[in-house]
């Protein structure tokens, strides 16, 4: 559903979804039927959460078709190197080539279906019979939903900048990044109120493989830390890790990833963290991750034969998005930028463990470079290290291809499809216009 071809929405066309959770496996397997829901059709808690779930899928195809994840992070800023013939467009910068896969990564249509399953999924659950869901269920989807959105928002925001609005209220609107970034936060803090530490299974128990491929309260705050940090915000965030994350939650927190599995509408790679995907060169690694630093070796299998460094995934069921080890870094940031130096000087040695740097003598002029850099190391392949440039002012610094000039004139922002921009009324940001 692109950009171009929403509407504001009556019928509600349905996937039908087998979800597979449990303590052993957690894919996601999608068989699509091409078919009006009739009305009515949404009276149980099973066919309400197939709602839900379908906004799940839409993330998966936004992020992991063509790689997405990590042509907008990693492999864009020149870290991860997987073995697609259009990679060398992307590092290149090269993002207005006459290739299939590039012009697929500039369309922001799956992360537009993302925003409207949620806010279908936000009418049902509004409609939905007291006797259809209970309170933990009503709560659960409404938070998913809300959380979903954010996050679509957050990401089509941080890859494409000034953004149009999918919302029944303004509707094709331009916001600006800060705009959309904004009322993106306020879904996630609404979300936030509502999702639980960990999710229960069909049985009522606590799951912890369940929690990691659905949105959990952890999750949600670090999308939400995210947000602010993003806005500039830096009290704000500082607040919120402050009061959600404490001693008494520390055993209930839970990452957030896309659950891996087969889809049987659209071509996803079905093992997208293979060996070919998740590696950077040994040229890289080094310059990254000096000799002594102990995640050199947990981290990655290094070949010097092959002059590769492969990252470890230890559980190749689920690409991490917002992984647990990022809440130190998200409090390190917030507790410098609400003037707590010492205090995020003590969260990034904790969250560096293995590293060669002795942080306790940065200062406030040092301090931003170091925190990046352990970014640039901790949350290797969860996609977001170019979005990490952008939000530092440090896209020219490492993009040898951009000046400052390049950043001011919309270079950092990928550009649009022809398909995006169809039909409507936007237009390709000045320097993707004039390359």
């Amino acid at each position: 559903q692109k950009m171009n071809n929403m509407k504001c929405w009556k019928f509600i066309p349905i996937v039908a979804i087998t979800l597979l959770f449990s303590c052993s496996k957690s894919a996601l397997t999608v068989e699509p039927e091409n078919r009006t829901v009739p009305e009515g059709y949404y009276n149980s808690d099973q066919r309400i959460q197939q709602a839900v779930i379908g906004g799940y899928v839409d993330l998966r195809r936004a992020l992991l078709a063509n790689y997405a994840w990590l042509m907008y992070g990693e492999a864009r800023a020149g870290d991860m190197n997987p073995a697609v013939p259009y990679l060398n467009m992307v590092t290149n910068q090269e993002l207005t080539a006459d290739n299939r896969d590039v012009a697929a990564l500039s369309d922001w249509g799956y992360f537009y279906d993302v925003i409207k399953d949620a806010n279908d999924m936000l009418d049902i659950i509004d409609e939905a019979d007291n006797e259809a869901l209970s309170t933990y269920q009503r709560n659960l989807f409404k938070g998913e939903a809300l959380a979903l959105k954010s996050m679509a928002y957050f990401y089509i925001a941080r890859i494409w900048g000034d953004i149009p609005s999918a919302e029944k209220n303004n509707f094709g609107k331009r916001l600006t990044n800060e705009e959309a970034v904004t009322q993106a936060a306020l879904w996630a803090a609404e979300a936030k109120g509502l999702l639980p530490w960990l999710l229960l299974n069909d049985d009522g128990i606590e799951s912890t493989a369940l929690s990691a491929v659905r949105f959990n309260k952890t999750a949600v705050t670090s999308l939400l830390a995210q947000e602010k940090l993003w806005l500039g915000e830096g009290q704000s965030a500082y607040d919120l890790l402050t009061n959600t994350f404490t001693a008494a939650t520390t055993d209930s927190l839970s990452g957030f990833g896309i659950s891996t599995g087969e889809d049987r509408r659209t071509d996803l790679p079905q093992d997208p963290q293979n060996s070919s995907v998740m590696r950077m060169s040994l040229n890289r690694l080094n310059a990254i991750y000096p000799e002594g630093d102990a995640r050199r070796a947990s981290m990655f299998n290094i070949s010097a034969s092959e002059n590769t460094a492969t990252l470890i995934i230890k559980d190749s069921r689920v690409v991490e998005l917002l992984p647990k080890r990022e809440i130190n870094l998200l409090f390190a940031e917030a507790a410098w930028k609400s003037g707590h130096l010492e205090e995020a000087k003590n969260y990034l040695t904790t969250a560096a463990t293995g590293a060669t740097e002795d942080y306790a003598a940065l200062t406030e002029e040092t301090f931003a470079a170091a925190l990046l850099l352990e970014r640039q190391r901790m949350l290797a392949g969860t996609g977001q290290r170019f979005f990490d440039l952008i939000r530092f002012d440090k896209v020219s610094a490492y993009i040898p291809e951009f000046t400052d000039a390049d950043v001011d004139k919309g270079a950092a922002w990928w550009p649009l499809s022809v398909n995006s921009m169809n039909s409507n009324s936007w237009s390709q940001n000045s320097f993707w216009s004039h390359p």
